[in-house]
């Protein structure tokens, strides 16, 4: 009696932990999925869980046997639970499929890539960068991110002073908030404007930056590559030797030119900096 009662007890418990396994799996895939822009993004998210996994393999080794035993004890599904633990782990692998048939693929981006658009663009890129220090106050910055036509990042600093625009539909609202840093709506609409015309999806000016690197510095979001950015650095002097010596060591800037900075940042190992920079580079001999 008490042998049966320990194996019921010790089966209770297999089932506990089969089902919150798979339903972890579920909710991890749901999340990864529905919070990705494209595949790279959703490949980016994935690539810490993995690392995580695999330098906890103490726990997640056994967790996995569970998974893999549980898919294989559901056939044939003859009992309910049977039928429930398939019908979960049908529904993992139609998820991933549903993710990877309907997340666009975008195309990656490269320093040669960089480039031809810089040259396309290079007045209109400079020009959106005047408008916008002309149009807001000393001691303030503007930061606008796009990502596929929705706004990622929109705020702005007044004197040491953040706020978050980003989500304000009152029009009043953002308006009062604009004039904060002298700008209005109707030339947020034209820093809007000036961005599509010179073919970016991001501006970042700061008239007084806290740190002394950032001093004359503007930023152009260019593209999006999973959780990576690929943006122009454009100077208004010259760099120092030092701050040119700091980019040519770091994989993830390109020197263009004397005040012209390619930039690659991310967020997962692998899918940041410029794999091409020193082929680049000593095509272009930047030394």
């Amino acid at each position: 009696m008490i042998e049966m009662t320990i194996k019921s007890l010790l089966g209770y418990l297999y089932r506990m932990i089969e089902m919150s396994v798979i339903l972890s799996i579920t909710i991890g895939i749901l999340s990864i999925g529905l919070n990705s822009h494209d595949h790279a993004e959703m490949g980016g998210l994935l690539s810490p869980i993995i690392v995580a996994i695999l330098w906890m393999w103490i726990v997640s080794l056994p967790l996995f046997i569970i998974y893999v035993v549980s898919f294989i004890r559901s056939f044939p599904p003859v009992s309910i639970y049977k039928k429930v633990v398939l019908s979960l782990h049908i529904l993992n692998i139609a998820l991933w499929i549903l993710f990877y048939l309907f997340l666009p693929k975008p195309e990656p981006c490269d320093a040669a890539l960089m480039e031809k658009h810089y040259m396309a663009h290079h007045d209109d890129m400079y020009d959106l960068i005047r408008y916008v220090n002309s149009s807001i106050d000393d001691s303030c910055s503007i930061d606008l991110q796009y990502r596929n036509n929705e706004v990622v990042t929109f705020t702005i600093r007044n004197k040491g002073r953040f706020q978050e625009l980003k989500g304000i539909e009152n029009e009043y609202e953002l308006d009062t908030k604009l004039h904060s840093i002298g700008l209005s709506i109707q030339e947020l609409k034209e820093i809007q404007s000036k961005m599509r015309k010179a073919g970016v999806i991001g501006v970042e000016v700061d008239k007084n930056p806290i740190s002394v690197w950032d001093a004359g510095k503007s930023i152009l979001l260019f593209r999006w590559y999973g959780v990576n950015k690929y943006q122009f650095a454009l100077y208004d002097h010259s760099m120092t030797e030092t701050e040119r010596d700091e980019v040519m060591r770091l994989h993830q800037f390109i020197l263009y030119n004397d005040s012209v900075v390619f930039e690659s940042y991310g967020g997962y190992p692998g899918g940041r900096g410029f794999p091409d920079k020193e082929t680049f580079q000593s095509q272009h001999d930047i030394h």
